[in-house]
């Protein structure tokens, strides 16, 4: 069935005056959609990166750090920097047998992480850490022993443990695995995926901890990797609705997952869909790639709730552009179909920056003499925020957590749930750490400054702790005193699994009576912010 959801188009236009008059008219006739903003064009020299490819990234320095594939001193493009408003910097030129490296990923510790396709001593792939002041280091070669090799789809994700996760798989030459790494260089290959997926895409962390993952096995499927290396499918495509996945996808904050195909559904040019961790699927839009974008990058839920996206190709000369999908399902697409003006074929996902401002790169064109892809800006109107360094924002209390921003200062307050962290380091003013106090509450985390108060984007779980309880057997009935941390907010208490009664005493102590039923095993206390499990049996007389 053909989708009902509302198209609206920007047509090709030859110059800017007449691509600008025409939105114009377009946005006094419907609803006010946002108007890209060419703020760069990248220059095809030696002195600077081309062909802008990959995840750009936020830095503690409120700059953003993005990878061209091509030019720099050796051709083979590098690492540049760019600021919101458009100077651009070339930061370091890769060296010359590193080739398609694509895109990075804010680390902990301020550095960026990436990889490189055909690269390294083997030319099977590498993966890599980049300074904010530019300097290379090769972290690890991939050899595809284990059959995994050549990293092809995007930068490693960060995980809350501080390392990073991946996956690998050219469709040109193979080699398909989920790996994890540490900032220090150790690696582990996690799955070699055979027999099970082909081709997998970017990874995502979902709230449950979990990485998920798309490939294109047969129609294509969505997979579910824990960070132990456990795999299993939770939906496989089916043509009708959409097949061929060309994206990884994202969690929004309904907690479905949302991401793109590539063939399939009424025109065959495949949709938009969101599928529930546990395999529930919706096809939200059908992609008619003659007149709106098709080839899609990973989507981006900005704060206004809605969705956004790049796409490579589709519309009016194939050249890709940006589109919205709403939360109440309207789609729209501005078509970037002018090489001369705005560039085209953009070739990463789209990013928001705290400042509420959606940023993207387009690979190719621009609007200046022999440009090589343009950097602009969406502005949706979307307010400042906060952004943890972290994709599942979680920790125990007494856990230190990297907060991105503006307008920080030294008598900035930091607060978890509404609680008062008593430490916190301030680097600029846009960069803090803070150290999640005792009684925090899960909840957002704020950042108050004079008037100003910035939330975070997403809500921050207090994982609680068990330490200890006393006595440590008894029959039903007897009073247990559980004693760790993070646990204002208890929720459930287990005797084995039996649910129990309970007391939430303190932030540190709840008293549990054993229930009618309980045999011998593990107390557990869940909250909020997770569950916590006792190390030894309470036995049951």
């Amino acid at each position: 069935m053909r989708s009902t959801h509302k198209i609206r188009i920007f047509s090709s236009v030859k110059l800017a005056v007449l691509a600008l008059t025409f939105s114009l008219a377009a946005i006094s006739a419907q609803a006010q959609i946002p108007t890209p903003t060419v703020l760069y064009g990248f220059q095809n020299a030696l002195t600077d990166a081309t062909s802008p490819w990959g995840d750009l990234a936020q830095g503690r320095d409120g700059n953003l750090y993005g990878t061209g594939t091509a030019s720099g001193t050796n051709h083979f493009g590098g690492v540049f920097r760019i600021t919101p408003s458009g100077s651009e910097t070339l930061l370091v030129s890769f060296p010359a047998s590193w080739t398609n490296c694509q895109g990075l990923t804010l680390g902990t510790d301020g550095n960026f992480y990436g990889t490189c396709t055909q690269s390294g001593t083997l030319s099977k792939g590498l993966i890599y850490k980049v300074t904010p002041a530019g300097v290379l280091t090769d972290l690890h070669d991939f050899d595809c022993v284990l059959g995994d090799c050549f990293p092809y789809h995007a930068p490693p994700v960060l995980g809350a443990d501080g390392n990073f996760y991946g996956s690998t798989g050219n469709p040109n030459f193979g080699g398909n695995s989920i790996y994890r790494i540490t900032p220090a260089g150790v690696y582990k290959n996690l799955n070699t995926l055979s027999g099970v997926s082909n081709q997998p895409s970017p990874l995502t962390f979902g709230s449950d901890g979990n990485l998920y993952v798309t490939s294109t096995t047969g129609a294509g499927d969505v997979f579910r990797v824990t960070t132990a290396g456990a795999l299993k499918v939770i939906y496989n495509f089916v043509g009708a609705t959409g097949q061929n996945p060309n994206s990884g996808v994202i969690q929004g904050t309904d907690g479905k997952l949302y991401g793109t195909t590539a063939n399939g559904a009424a025109n065959g040019s495949g949709g938009i869909y969101k599928v529930s961790t546990g395999g529930a699927y919706t096809l939200l839009h059908t992609t008619d790639s003659f007149t709106s974008p098709a080839n899609f990058n990973d989507l981006l839920q900005a704060t206004d709730g809605n969705f956004y996206g790049a796409a490579q190709g589709g519309g009016t000369g194939n050249q890709g552009g940006l589109y919205e999908l709403t939360s109440a399902g309207v789609f729209s697409s501005l078509l970037f179909t002018n090489q001369t003006v705005t560039g085209a074929f953009p070739s990463a996902p789209l990013m928001q920056h705290t400042n509420g401002t959606i940023f993207g790169t387009n690979s190719t064109g621009g609007s200046c003499s022999g440009c090589g892809g343009t950097f602009f800006s969406l502005n949706i109107g979307a307010s400042p925020f906060i952004s943890l360094v972290s994709p599942v924002p979680a920790g125990k209390e007494g856990s230190t957590i990297g907060i991105l921003g503006q307008g920080f200062a030294a008598a900035s307050v930091v607060k978890f749930g509404g609680v008062q962290a008593t430490t916190v380091t301030l680097t600029g003013t846009t960069f803090l750490l803070a150290t999640v106090p005792a009684g925090a509450l899960t909840g957002n985390v704020t950042v108050i400054t004079g008037a100003t108060t910035l939330t975070s984007n997403k809500m921050f779980k207090v994982k609680p702790t068990l330490t200890s309880f006393t006595p440590p057997s008894g029959p039903v009935g007897t009073s247990v005193t559980i004693t760790g941390t993070g646990l204002m907010q208890t929720s459930k208490v287990t005797f084995n699994g039996t649910i129990a009664a309970f007391t939430v005493n303190s932030d540190t102590q709840v008293t549990a009576t054993v229930p009618a039923g309980a045999t011998t095993g593990k107390i557990a206390v869940t909250t909020k912010g997770g569950t916590a499990t006792s190390t030894t049996n309470f036995t049951v007389n």
